[in-house]
């Protein structure tokens, strides 16, 4: 029987964790925070302690938690496995002001991944979003620029590029709601079976930002998120032959990532 539940928190999702079982002898990539957020809330009803304690206990699995907040007092202040990865969706603040609110600042959401990077913690950026408006090609590659100003790529597990795509289930929703926002006045055409910007601006936004992190190209793990099969070589200059063969690049850089970080830790207690 299902346990009682206490608003959006479930009491029983530490033993849930508990009860997963993983292949020793397979590498496997767990996202949180794609229809939520994973910090908003912090350890509320323990359930950053959950996922932690989850991490350590499952070494091959590789746990990213994603945000757009600030919120990370308790990943700070405890022990954070390294097979745990903190990723920031990012936006060019006009975006942040008009369309993502109530979130933290992109201010405030670098510093927090910066701390994070301090401590240790591997860090990731979704660009996603990415928006086409007047001014957006230096608002985005500025932010590129402040990353890999800012950033070692060492201390960077992934960025991903990718824009807004909608099914028109999700555009009608949208409208009912009469939300606050302008994102529906973008033009829309269909692509692969869903509605998004032409294909040709696309390429030019990915394009942009791709070559604005030229210095991680050979340091840092770039793919399209939730975008057409088709656009990877115009953007990035080489495609994946399928889903699998992405998705085992994705998780094998990402562990190299994580090795790499606790052979620098081992060196720098050794010192």
């Amino acid at each position: 029987m299902q346990g009682k539940r206490y608003g959006a928190f479930d009491p029983d999702f530490s033993s849930r964790l508990q009860r997963l079982k993983f292949k020793s002898d397979r590498l496997y990539h767990i996202g949180t925070g794609q229809s939520s957020d994973s910090l908003m809330w912090g350890n509320h009803q323990g359930v950053l302690e959950a996922l932690c304690t989850f991490a350590e206990q499952n070494p091959n699995v590789l746990l990213e938690l994603k945000t757009k907040s600030r919120n990370i007092g308790w990943l700070l202040d405890n022990p954070v496995p390294k097979n745990v990865i903190c990723t920031w969706s990012l936006n060019a603040q006009v975006i942040i002001d008009h369309e993502e609110h109530l979130t933290a600042s992109l201010r405030q959401r670098l510093d927090a991944a910066h701390a994070m990077a301090r401590k240790g913690v591997l860090v990731g950026f979704h660009f996603h979003p990415i928006v086409h408006y007047s001014g957006w090609e230096p608002d985005y590659t500025d932010l590129a620029h402040t990353l890999v100003q800012t950033f070692d790529p060492d201390q960077v597990a992934m960025v991903s590029l990718g824009t807004l795509t909608y099914t028109r289930a999700v555009m009608k929703t949208i409208r009912k709601r009469n939300l606050k926002s302008k994102i529906l006045q973008m033009p829309l055409e269909e692509c692969a079976g869903k509605l998004s910007y032409p294909e040709h601006v696309k390429i030019d936004m990915f394009s942009a930002v791709y070559d604005a992190f030229e210095h991680w190209h050979e340091r840092v793990f770039f793919y399209l998120c939730m975008e057409p099969h088709d656009l990877w070589k115009p953007v990035f200059g080489y495609q994946y032959d399928n889903n699998r063969d992405f998705e085992n690049a994705m998780k094998n850089a990402y562990f190299d990532k994580v090795q790499s970080s606790i052979r620098q830790e081992k060196e720098n207690e050794q010192q």
